[in-house]
């Protein structure tokens, strides 16, 4: 981690720091001499909070539940599209174990989807040169023609809109292979209204027959991507790198590639609702507030979705069944809230806070991991001073665990996304990348196989002492709301 990503130290409050001392516990012990120095009531408070972070590290260690929980969910359930079936068994399965581990309130709450999507039987092969099978999945949340689609490729590489109103006449017909897109200049990201209606328009005037997105992980793996808010919506496919490689060098060559592509994925006739599961132990002082515990059970439809993010829905259920069965006093309650929808543009998360705005401000923290598999490393601060504070009284309490790390800057990409917009203390966990960027990450590969027991067992120990600290640590603060803009 880059050095001249931190900040310097800032004075926490004893009455923080007395809570976060919690998370102390497998690893540290108070040297003798200093407890003798350390005045009666410090000391015995120092012992009590020792004692805390023992039991929960303990709890998660003899719950033995997390692997087991992940292969039932992947293994033996499998993919969760957001709006089909396997992801309706998933949260009911979900449901049930929460209830299991002693939450005291187990629910959903539906939020519009519109027609859900699934997938169908896609293929393509060259027609020239080699002849040979090309590896194609269909972009999601796309329509598709009823007929084979046959064509030649056209390379479209370009910068900005201007560029691709000079190649938009001879894209009519193509299947267009897209090494780069249009991305709005900074003049264009104040009004993005406008730039979508240019955009749109020269897609329009194009009438390319289909489009070939190159998946971003490693050979001949497919990845996924695809909303309901996408820009291109029809015949949309995805190809692995090696056969995006084929078919550049047979352009190089002088030679245009001819191909054939099927697509049979489709909408549902009529629209629907997707869910999101909501768990909750209440607090003994301050029960209306709350520090939520939020992670996607949605996952791509190519491979099992354990990495992404199976492995963050086990934790968050171990978290409250650990707090549960530990018998610690906490002040707030602990909400674990399951999100679908969050592979769509963190649809999920945006219903919730809108459909919860009234209590949004009793809201502490909200917690998420979403980075893959590997062991957490630390958290970002989201360039907040008092949130700094705190987390980094958190890491001074376990930096010999594994060495959390606290750094200034900015997490996107998951669903606390949604809360920071609103000015929540939220924060993603930063994780070791192991393979998921490179192979897991929305691919085909994404299944149990890629998860170590061990790293599961070392993060649900450390979200459980984080979860516990700020359960019952002074109030953040929340800031001002940060609306984000897109450019889709």
């Amino acid at each position: 981690m880059n050095s001249s990503l931190h900040r310097p130290t800032s004075t926490v409050s004893v009455t923080l720091l007395f809570a976060l001392n919690t998370v102390l516990s497998s690893l540290l012990t108070l040297p003798v001499q200093a407890a003798q120095n350390l005045a009666p009531a410090q000391a015995a408070a120092q012992s009590s909070s020792l004692d805390s972070s023992r039991v929960i590290v303990t709890e998660v260690e003899r719950g033995q539940s997390l692997m087991r929980n992940l292969e039932e969910m992947c293994d033996g359930i499998g993919a969760r599209l957001t709006g089909s079936v396997e992801l309706r068994r998933a949260q009911h399965w979900a449901m049930l174990k929460l209830q299991e581990y002693g939450a005291t309130s187990v629910q959903e709450e539906a939020y519009d989807l519109g027609k859900a999507w699934q997938r169908g039987q896609s293929s393509a092969r060259l027609l020239n040169a080699s002849q040979q099978p090309i590896k194609i999945a269909q972009k999601a949340w796309t329509s598709a023609s009823s007929k084979a689609i046959r064509a030649e490729v056209k390379i479209v590489n370009v910068r900005n809109l201007e560029e691709l109103r000079g190649v938009v006449s001879g894209l009519k017909g193509k299947i267009i292979l897209v090494q780069s897109l249009p991305r709005p200049s900074a003049a264009q990201e104040k009004n993005l209204e406008q730039y979508s209606r240019e955009y749109n328009a020269l897609l329009a005037e194009a009438q390319m027959a289909a489009i070939l997105f190159v998946s971003e992980r490693e050979g001949s793996l497919l990845d996924m991507s695809g909303s309901p808010n996408s820009r291109f919506k029809h015949n949309a496919g995805i190809i692995s790198k090696q056969h995006a490689n084929l078919l550049q060098r047979l352009i190089a060559r002088g030679q245009t590639p001819q191909l054939e592509v099927k697509f049979g994925g489709g909408f549902s006739p009529q629209t629907t609702q997707a869910y999101n599961v909501i768990a909750e132990i209440r607090g003994a002082e301050l029960p209306e507030e709350m520090v939520i515990l939020g992670v996607h059970q949605d996952s791509w439809d190519l491979a099992s979705g354990a990495t992404d993010n199976g492995v963050g829905v086990v934790m968050a259920m171990e978290v409250l069944r650990t707090i549960r069965a530990s018998r610690l006093p906490i002040k707030r309650s602990l909400r674990v809230v399951l999100f679908s929808g969050e592979e769509q543009g963190l649809l999920g998360s945006k219903a919730y806070v809108r459909q919860h705005a009234a209590e949004l401000e009793k809201i502490q923290a909200m917690l998420t991991i979403d980075s893959g598999a590997g062991r957490i490393i630390g958290f970002p601060d989201m360039q907040v001073d008092a949130w700094y504070s705190a987390l980094s009284g958190i890491n001074n309490s376990v930096k010999e665990l594994n060495h959390l790390d606290i750094v200034y800057g900015v997490s996107h990409g998951s669903d606390h996304e949604s809360f920071f917009e609103k000015g929540i203390p939220a924060f993603s966990a930063m994780q070791e990348p192991l393979d998921y960027l490179t192979h897991t990450w929305h691919s085909e590969v994404d299944s149990v196989d890629h998860v170590k027991p061990e790293y599961l067992v070392h993060n649900a120990k450390i979200l459980s002492l984080l979860s516990y600290a700020l359960l019952n640590a002074e109030k953040l603060p929340q800031q001002a709301h940060r609306e984000r803009k897109s450019s889709q």
